[in-house]
């Protein structure tokens, strides 16, 4: 029987140079990766009658991340500087495996600009903190070795 390779977990960093630096408290994060597309319809030259058919015209590539969490009060400073910046980011995917760091499944990276910041801090309940990444260019998937 075979069965696929999960993740339990990510972890978003932001890359200066050759320094990553954890955003603490983002503990879920969803990576989506779109083909921007547009519709037309082109008629059957042998039947001019007929509904035309759709054809799609991929017209671009994105990606954006959204990140999700505990609201960190030790990363509100460092989280505000990212807001609407260009940075490097990278995801680390991981699985649990009864170690501290977990097993690195592998990284995605790629540059983007911090689009939304937000905290929602609660009396009675979990304060929680989101972020959004919109990316540029390309999101790299390399596999851990």
């Amino acid at each position: 029987m075979s069965y696929p390779t999960e993740f339990d977990a990510a972890i978003i960093y932001s890359v200066v140079g050759s320094t990553r630096t954890i955003l603490c408290g983002i503990e879920n994060v969803t990576i989506n990766e779109t083909a921007n597309t547009s519709d037309r319809f082109r008629r059957d030259c042998a039947k001019p009658g007929a509904v035309p058919r759709r054809g799609v015209k991929v017209n671009g590539l994105q990606w954006d991340i959204t990140g999700s969490g505990v609201a960190n009060a030790d990363q509100v400073a460092a989280l505000k500087a990212l807001l609407g910046a260009h940075a490097d980011y990278e995801v680390d995917g991981i699985q649990y495996d009864g170690t501290d760091e977990g097993n690195l499944l592998g990284t995605f990276a790629g540059p983007g600009v911090m689009t939304a910041k937000n905290l929602s801090l609660q009396t009675g309940g979990d304060s929680t903190g989101e972020i959004t990444i919109a990316g540029e260019n390309d999101l790299v998937w390399t596999p851990a070795t």
